[in-house]
Formats: C-alpha cells, sequence, structure tokens
C-alpha cells in the first residue's frame, strides 16, 4: 500500500461561479389583451384568462387564433412590417381576457407574468372611460405604451385630447379614419405599433423616428384632410395621410408630436430599464461587496457609463449645448461633457453622506443628465434666384 500526501495540503483551490444577474427588459415586446377564445389549447395558449401565448411567428398564431380571428389580423400587421419587433428581439404576447375584464385591470396583472413594453387589444372595441382609465393605469407603470386608436376625427376633441391634456405620454393615440370602423383603426395601429417597437438598442446608428414611415399593408388615409391634420397636431395624435401629387401619392406617418414623440417615449423608456439593470447587477454580482467608499461609487458610475455609452452609440444621445438651467455637479463640467459626448454623469461624495444614509448602505445620489440627438422631421428651403 503506497501512501501520499494530497496537493491540496500546499495549494487549494476553490472556484467561484458569477452570481445570475437581471436581464435587460425586452422593450419590443408587444401584448394584444383579447376577448376572442383561441382555436385550440396548445402549448402556447389557453383559454384561461391571463395564461399568455408568446409568439415569434404569424403562422403560430393563426394556428392557435385561426384566420377570422382579429388577434391574427393584428399579428400579421406586426409581423409584416419591415423591421419589425423582431429585429429588436421582440416578440408577441397574447393574453386571453374574460368578457368581463377591463384592460386597466389586466394589463398590471399580465406584467406580472411576462414584461411587454407596448400594449393593444383586440376582439372587442372598448369605449372611451375604459381606454381613459387604462391610459391612466399605464401612466403609472415603468415602460409600458398603450396604443389607442380610433377611426373617428372627433377623438381628436374627445379622448385623444384629454389623454394629451393630462401629459399621459405612454399613451400613443393613433387616428386612421378611412376604413371607416374601429378594426380598420385597430390593425392600422398594429402596423404602427409593430414598426415603432423594432429597435435593437445595441446596435449602431439604430434609434429612428415614426414620423415619415410607411407602413406595410396598410391603406394610406385619404379621410385625413388638412383640417384634421390641424386638429391632430393639437391632440397629439398620429396619422397615417396620403401624402403626394400628381399620378405619385403615399401613405407615410405624421408624428405631431403635441403629447411628445414616441421615439421620446420609447428611447428613454429603455435607457431608464437598463441603468437599472445595470446598477441592480452591479450591487448583486460582486462576489465580496461593494465598498462604501469613492472607488466602490467609480465602479457604480462605471456600471451607469455602459449604458450611456451604448445611448450615444444608438444615436439616441449625442453632444450638445447645455441649455436648461438646472444645474448639479460641477457645473463646467456639465456643460463640457454635455457638448463633448452628449451625457454626464456625477455622484455625491461619499464623505459628505449623511450618517443616516451610510448607516443604511445607501449609495451616494447619482445624478446623469443627457442631451437628446433628436430628429429632423421638416425642412424650409429658400431658392434666390440671379438672372
Amino acid at each position: 500500500m503506497c501512501a501520499f500526501i494530497s496537493v491540496n495540503q500546499f495549494v487549494s483551490v476553490s472556484v467561484s461561479t458569477p452570481p445570475v444577474g437581471l436581464k435587460s427588459f425586452q422593450v419590443n415586446n408587444l401584448a394584444i389583451f383579447t376577448k376572442e377564445t383561441p382555436l385550440v389549447v396548445s402549448g402556447r395558449v389557453t383559454p384561461t384568462a391571463l395564461l399568455p401565448g408568446i409568439y415569434v411567428s404569424p403562422a403560430d398564431v393563426l394556428a392557435d387564433w385561426g384566420s377570422a380571428s382579429e388577434v391574427y389580423q393584428q399579428a400579421l400587421a406586426v409581423f409584416s412590417q419591415s423591421p419589425s419587433i423582431l429585429d429588436g428581439n421582440g416578440s408577441l404576447v397574447v393574453f386571453p381576457m374574460s368578457s368581463g375584464d377591463l384592460l386597466k385591470d389586466v394589463i398590471p396583472l399580465g406584467l406580472v407574468i411576462v414584461y411587454f413594453g407596448g400594449v393593444m387589444w383586440a376582439g372587442y372595441a372598448p369605449e372611451d372611460p375604459e381606454i381613459l382609465a387604462a391610459s391612466t393605469e399605464v401612466a403609472a407603470l415603468q415602460g409600458v405604451k398603450l396604443f389607442a386608436s380610433s377611426h373617428l376625427s372627433a377623438s381628436n376633441a374627445g379622448f385623444f385630447e384629454t389623454i394629451r391634456a393630462a401629459t399621459q405620454t405612454h399613451t400613443r393615440c393613433f387616428l386612421y379614419i378611412v376604413g371607416g370602423t374601429p378594426l380598420a383603426a385597430r390593425l392600422a395601429m398594429a402596423a404602427y405599433a409593430g414598426r415603432a417597437l423594432s429597435v435593437d438598442f445595441e446596435g449602431v446608428n439604430t434609434t429612428a423616428t415614426m414620423h415619415g414611415k410607411t407602413l406595410i399593408g396598410v391603406t394610406p388615409d385619404t379621410g385625413i384632410t388638412s383640417s384634421i391634420l390641424a386638429a391632430s397636431k393639437v391632440s397629439g395624435a398620429d396619422v397615417y395621410p396620403s401624402v403626394g401629387g400628381g399620378a405619385q401619392y403615399l401613405g407615410k406617418v405624421f408624428s405631431t408630436g403635441s403629447n411628445d414623440y414616441f421615439d421620446n417615449v420609447y428611447n428613454l423608456d429603455w435607457l431608464v430599464s437598463s441603468l437599472q439593470v445595470a446598477g441592480f447587477n452591479t450591487l448583486t454580482q460582486v462576489g465580496t461587496k461593494l465598498p462604501q467608499t469613492e472607488t466602490g461609487m467609480a465602479i457604480l458610475r462605471g456600471a451607469y457609463i455602459t449604458v450611456l455609452q451604448q445611448a450615444v452609440a444608438n444615436t439616441f444621445v449625442a453632444p450638445g449645448e447645455w441649455n436648461s438651467s438646472e444645474l448639479f455637479g460641477v457645473p463646467a463640467d456639465l456643460r463640457r461633457n454635455i457638448l463633448n459626448v452628449g451625457w454626464y454623469i456625477y455622484s455625491q461624495p461619499v464623505n459628505q453622506q449623511s450618517q443616516a444614509a451610510r448607516a443604511a448602505r445607501q449609495a451616494p445620489l447619482v445624478q446623469i443628465a443627457i442631451k437628446f440627438a433628436g430628429a429632423i422631421q421638416s425642412s424650409n428651403v429658400v431658392v434666390s434666384v440671379n438672372q
């Protein structure tokens, strides 16, 4: 029998696996809440309320819901856009509703099951009070946008204007008259939503405005007159007018911006959720601890800076002049950083924390300033002629 001494007596090695962190919120998931009943009980969907089906193909929606369903028609409109939610790594999520369910109640319950960045409805036409209640509910939720449509121009002075006056920018209003029915407006809205929630925020030069975009499969809205367009500019509703002259007419989205522009709301949702995930993962994935020192704060700020740098890469944020009277940190540094890189980050020095905050192990306040890259959506031209 041979005796030996384990090498562990000299060198002991242990392996530490990295802690699991949160994944990014999928801001391009689009939810449809419907009072229709699926054809089948598949592995993707059940008829029980709020047990959703998750889809990345209109063929799967067809199999579950049938060609006559509005869910399938909306899905076809969503997936037909180029780019679509798939280009932003999103999915279509279909939630069956009970006949007596209200949108304001089911939307927050649905978020508990799966996160989605946009929501529509199918299979019924809610009255204005239900839409307004849902709009108020969505305004209190983080990162969710309600896509609300109408085929009636009177909506500009009705619930569209009520939403704008309440500055409920997370409800996106869309007027589509030409079909003459709520269904036609909802299908046009589905195409709009499918095109809107399509940005891959991890890419370069990927953010976009909806203004001037073509909606595949949607008939240009010849019902949008100059007076209706003017009213939509006041109410904040986007429209899809027939634009052109002579033998050429095109449908193009006209973004009015009175209730803010869609891309401002959408891009900021991505930024906020990304900062939250970056901060959470930095606090929880460290194997020892994040010290309550300037070194620890530098690590935390570094996580936020990575997100801000990506915001510049995807052109949500860009260098520019800081023209706000709100200043913090070192004002000269703020103005210089905004001018040079488009963002500025500052945290209160650790040694200036209150004892209560230090005892509670809170990080000093982190403040961030950004400059929107914006978008050019119109142009004036002056031609000077000399003979």
